[in-house]
């Protein structure tokens, strides 16, 4: 009875019997949906009150959506004694993820001067400096708690973090905030569907309809938004061409999609969005113009998907806030081109 085999094993049916009637992540944002609502009808009321509606920008709302995703994963993607954990590669995906923000977030920051980055010879500023330092080793505490399987697993978290908000604050580079956005979300819902159980999300891969038509959206959401984001329209490709080449792709997309529902394969997710991207891209390459302020959109979508598939309020909030104050700017037409 007490046996730890058969403890684990109950366990474990006991959470797939809830995961099947209950997934969490869209019962939470059920329970939310009266703040959001609220959000999208009053919020551009109450920017306009007090004065806020200008600090409502992609630019902004990218950043914290960047932010509160690696803390994110700083906190929700720790060792929590998994059963894959032995063979897991998701370290080294959060390890990734973790790198890309830091550096986003070090380029964003650059305005904000740092005594850890000047004067440090300075005797009024060594005080300074050594609090900093303080408070730094301090933040880090968790991200090194958050790989403790292995000996290497603080240094490999810790040395993504620094290494990327290094390479921020001391590179020129200037990043797209959207495309940077999206490819950080679209990671981490890949490092969510490669190991379920990890971030609670579900357990084992075995993941109900709902956990999975919510992955594939957000995949094809990220793609549509990354589409609109990189590729130029041209008005290229002879229309008949382009007739049977888009039934092509629209095959070969919901093909993968009905692969990937049945068998939740991570490859099979990765080919699909990127069949998506292709259809996408295409339709946009071909068409004369794309409505004015459609990546926008499409991009704050994505945040408000990927903000209830983490069970982020804040940054699903953000991007409903941001979609009510785009929805003032002028956007003839819709998306249904790119299908």
């Amino acid at each position: 009875m007490f046996d730890e085999s058969l403890v684990v094993a109950s366990a474990v049916s006991a959470f797939n019997n809830a995961a099947v009637v209950g997934p969490a992540f869209l019962w939470n944002a059920v329970l939310a949906s009266p703040l959001f609502v609220a959000i999208y009808v009053f919020g551009r009321k109450f920017l306009d009150v007090t004065g806020l509606r200008p600090y409502v920008t992609g630019a902004r709302v990218t950043f914290w959506t960047i932010m509160f995703t690696a803390l994110w994963v700083v906190f929700m993607g720790g060792n929590y004694e998994v059963l894959r954990d032995g063979v897991s590669l998701l370290p080294w995906v959060t390890a990734a993820i973790l790198f890309v923000a830091s550096i986003f977030i070090g380029i964003n920051t650059r305005a904000i001067k740092l005594p850890i980055w000047y004067g440090r010879r300075d005797v009024s500023n060594r005080r300074r400096w050594w609090v900093n330092v303080l408070v730094f080793a301090i933040a880090m505490v968790p991200v090194g708690l958050s790989d403790t399987l292995n000996w290497w697993g603080p240094i490999l978290q810790i040395g993504a973090v620094l290494l990327g908000f290094i390479i921020g604050r001391r590179s020129g580079w200037h990043m797209r905030a959207n495309a940077w956005a999206i490819g950080v979300m679209l990671a981490t819902t890949i490092g969510v569907l490669m190991q379920p159980e990890l971030w609670r999300f579900g357990q084992l891969g075995n993941l109900t309809p709902a956990h999975l038509i919510w992955v594939m959206g957000i995949g094809i959401l990220a793609a549509a938004a990354f589409a609109l984001d990189v590729v130029n329209p041209r008005g290229r490709i002879h229309q008949s061409a382009y007739i049977k080449l888009k039934w092509l792709m629209r095959f070969v997309t919901a093909l993968a999609i009905i692969l990937f529902v049945l068998t939740e394969a991570v490859p099979i997710f990765i080919g699909a969005v990127v069949m998506a991207f292709i259809l996408f891209a295409m339709s946009i390459w071909h068409a004369e113009s794309v409505p004015l302020g459609l990546v926008n959109r499409m991009v704050a979508l994505t945040i408000i998907a990927f903000g209830v598939l983490t069970g982020l309020v804040v940054v699903t909030a953000m991007g409903v806030l941001w979609y009510a104050v785009l929805r003032d700017q002028e956007c003839r037409g819709g998306a249904g081109f790119l299908l």
